[in-house]
């Protein structure tokens, strides 16, 4: 396991995929479908088909994570290496108030 306590973020892919919209020809099988549904001639999977035909704009599933995920796990990281660095921090002060002036001299020389 890779622990860094200076990562840098990624940055982000904007993947677009473009979406034409023929209003004539979504008309034109919207008709079809309401006939064939009227003569009987639709299986189940074509009538929720008409009905998906007849959403604009549905949701669609992404696979960018939120901006407030980001932010969130973003945070919790910033947040454990925080808390790292200051129990690192105490158990310095706390060897060397208890040590007292012995790691001075040992780091001096004298």
């Amino acid at each position: 396991m890779k622990v860094s306590f200076m990562k840098t973020p990624r940055h982000r892919v904007f993947k677009h995929e473009p979406v034409y919209y023929d209003e004539a020809k979504e008309r034109q099988e919207s008709r079809e479908i309401r006939a064939r549904d009227e003569l009987g001639l639709l299986s189940d999977e074509e009538v929720k088909m008409g009905y998906a035909a007849r959403i604009k704009g549905g949701f669609r599933g992404t696979k960018i994570k939120p901006h407030y995920e980001v932010a969130r796990s973003t945070k919790r990281k910033s947040n454990i290496r925080l808390i790292i660095i200051l129990v690192i921090l105490v158990l310095l002060v706390q060897y060397f108030y208890t040590s007292g002036m012995e790691w001075l001299n040992q780091f001096i020389g004298n």
